[in-house]
C-alpha cells in the first residue's frame, strides 16, 4: 500500500512539472521581453542669430542650419554615457512614483468627500468598501514604483524634433529659459549658433545644450570665408556628428601619386595631394582622387570609431595617342583644336585615346575647314578635307537661319493683316446688302479687292517659308564636319 501511494505521488508530481514548466517559461519570456523606456534622443536646431552680419550675408545662416538639419541625419543613434543614463533613470522613476502618487491621493480625496455625498448608511458603508479597496491597490502600486529599478535605453536612437524635420526651426531660448525649452519642444537637446563678420571672415560660433546636464555641453567656433563654406560646413557637421553620438570621432588620411591630384572626401574637397588627417563621425564615407592626364579613383571606406583610416591612391595615366594633321598645298593654315589654338600646318598632336576631337584649320586668306574624330581609331594621319573658299558664304548656316526667321516673321505680319481686311470687307458686304447705297457697293468692291490680294501676298510668303525651312534643313546637314574613318 505505501509503494502504490508513493508512485501514485511521483506520478501527479510529474505532471504537475510538465504543467507548470509553459507556465514558468512565459512568465520569464516577459520579462525578458521587457522594453526600455525612453528609446529616442530628439535634437532640436534653433534658427542661427545673424543680426550682426549685413542683409545680403544673412542668408547664410538659413543655408547653414538647413545643411545642418540634412547631414546630421547621418547619426543613427547615441550613445548614453554612465550619468546621462543615471539620470533618465532616475527621472523616469521620479515621473512613475508621481504618476502612482497623484492616483492615489486623489482616491484618498473622494474617500474624505464621500461623507458629505449625503449617502444613506448602507450606500455610504458600501461605497466606502469599494473606494478602501481601490486605495489599498493603489498602495501596493505606489510601494511598486517606489521599489521599481527602470530600465532606459543605452544606445536610443537619434531623431530630430518635428519642427526641424517640417524644416522649422525655432527661435533659440533666452539665457535662463533653456531647460524649460527643451521641455516644450520635447527635446534632450538643441543646438544654437550665431554668425558675425571677423575682419572680412565669417565667424562662427555654435553650441549644444542637453537636458541631463543642464548647460552647453558642447561649443565650437570656426573662421572661415565665403569660398571655403563648403569644407567649413563639412567639418562642422562632422563635430557636431561626434558629440552628438556620443562616440569618438574617427579620423581618415588620404594620399595621392601624383602629389597634384584633387581629393573629395563625402563629396566636399578635401585637399590636394594629401589630407593630412582629418576627423569625421564613424560610418560610410566615399573618397575620391582626381588629376588631369589620369584616370580617377574612387573608394567607399566604413570609418571606425576612434580609428585613424589611411588611404593611399595611385592614379594610372590615361594612355596617349599622336597623329598628325595634314592640310594638302596649305603649309602654314593655323589649326586649332576646339577653340585652343595648337599651331601651324603640318602639325603633331597628342591626346588621350578615345576622345573625340574636333580640329578645324583657318588659312592666312580666311578659307576654313574642319573634321571630327576619334584619337585612337584612325590612321596616324588626319587628312582635313577640302577647305571652303574664302570668296563665298563664310556663314551659310547663319544665313540660311536668319532668312528661315525672317520668312516666318512675314507670315505673322501677313495672316492677321489678311484676316483683318477681310472682317472689314464682310462688314461693308452686310451694310451694302441693307442699304444697297451705290457708294457703299464701291467701297465693298474696292475693300474686295485688297482683302484678295493680302491673301495672296500671305500663300507667298507660306510658299517663301516652306522653302527656307527645307534650306535651312540642308544647308545644316552640309554645315556638320566630316568624320574622318
Amino acid at each position: 500500500m505505501p509503494g502504490k501511494i508513493i508512485k501514485h505521488s511521483i506520478t501527479v508530481l510529474a505532471l504537475f512539472l510538465v504543467f507548470s514548466a509553459p507556465v514558468f517559461g512565459f512568465g520569464k519570456a516577459e520579462e525578458e521581453a521587457a522594453v526600455a523606456m525612453n528609446p529616442e534622443w530628439a535634437l532640436c536646431i534653433t534658427a542661427f542669430d545673424v543680426s550682426s552680419l549685413p542683409l545680403p550675408q544673412q542668408i547664410l545662416g538659413d543655408l547653414l542650419m538647413r545643411r545642418l538639419a540634412k547631414s546630421i541625419t547621418d547619426v543613427h543613434h547615441r550613445v548614453r554615457i554612465s550619468d546621462e543614463y543615471s539620470y533618465y533613470r532616475d527621472l523616469a522613476w521620479v515621473r512613475a512614483l508621481e504618476d502612482a502618487g497623484k492616483k492615489l491621493a486623489a482616491k484618498r480625496a473622494e474617500r474624505d468627500l464621500l461623507i458629505y455625498k449625503g449617502y444613506p448608511g448602507w450606500r455610504y458603508k458600501s461605497e466606502l468598501k469599494t473606494v478602501d479597496a481601490a486605495i489599498k491597490t493603489l498602495d501596493e502600486e505606489y510601494q511598486k514604483a517606489e521599489e521599481a529599478v527602470m530600465t532606459i535605453e543605452y544606445e536610443p536612437v537619434f531623431i530630430l524634433t518635428q519642427e526641424n524635420t517640417g524644416g522649422l526651426f525655432p527661435d533659440p531660448p533666452s539665457t535662463g529659459g533653456e531647460y524649460h525649452f527643451c521641455t516644450n519642444k520635447k527635446a534632450d537637446a538643441f543646438v544654437s549658433g550665431k554668425i558675425s563678420e571677423f575682419h572680412g571672415r565669417i565667424f562662427l560660433r555654435i553650441r549644444m545644450y542637453t537636458l541631463y546636464t543642464r548647460s552647453f555641453e558642447y561649443e565650437d567656433s570656426f573662421i572661415f570665408s565665403t569660398d571655403d563654406m563648403g569644407m567649413v560646413e563639412d567639418e562642422m557637421v562632422g563635430r557636431l556628428m561626434a558629440a552628438i553620438s556620443g562616440a569618438p570621432a574617427s579620423a581618415i588620411s588620404v594620399k595621392t601619386d601624383p602629389e597634384n591630384a584633387v581629393i573629395l572626401v563625402k563629396e566636399n574637397y578635401a585637399g590636394q595631394g594629401d589630407t593630412g588627417i582629418r576627423e569625421y563621425p564613424p560610418g560610410p564615407v566615399n573618397v575620391t582622387a582626381f588629376a588631369d592626364g589620369y584616370n580617377s579613383s574612387s573608394v567607399s571606406v566604413d570609418l571606425a570609431a576612434g580609428e585613424l583610416t589611411e588611404l593611399q591612391f595611385k592614379l594610372q595615366p590615361v594612355p596617349k595617342t599622336s597623329f598628325d594633321i595634314n592640310f594638302p598645298n596649305h603649309d602654314g593654315a593655323s589649326i586649332y583644336e576646339g577653340s585652343l589654338y595648337m599651331g601651324m600646318a603640318p602639325l603633331t598632336i597628342t591626346t588621350p585615346v578615345n576622345q573625340f576631337e574636333y580640329i578645324h584649320a583657318e588659312t592666312p586668306a580666311g578659307d576654313r575647314t574642319a573634321v571630327i574624330f576619334r584619337a585612337g581609331q584612325t590612321r596616324d594621319v588626319v587628312t582635313l578635307p577640302i577647305a571652303i573658299p574664302a570668296g563665298k558664304d563664310k556663314k551659310p548656316l547663319d544665313t540660311a537661319r536668319r532668312k528661315y526667321y525672317g520668312a516666318w516673321t512675314h507670315v505673322w505680319i501677313a495672316l492677321p493683316v489678311a484676316f483683318l481686311l477681310s472682317g472689314i470687307t464682310l462688314n461693308y458686304q452686310n451694310a451694302y446688302t441693307m442699304s444697297l447705297d451705290p457708294d457703299m457697293y464701291d467701297t465693298y468692291q474696292t475693300l474686295s479687292n485688297v482683302t484678295t490680294g493680302a491673301w495672296i501676298v500671305f500663300s507667298a510668303v507660306m510658299v517663301e517659308s516652306i522653302y527656307r525651312v527645307l534650306r535651312y534643313g540642308s544647308t545644316a546637314s552640309k554645315s556638320v564636319p566630316k568624320i574622318a574613318k
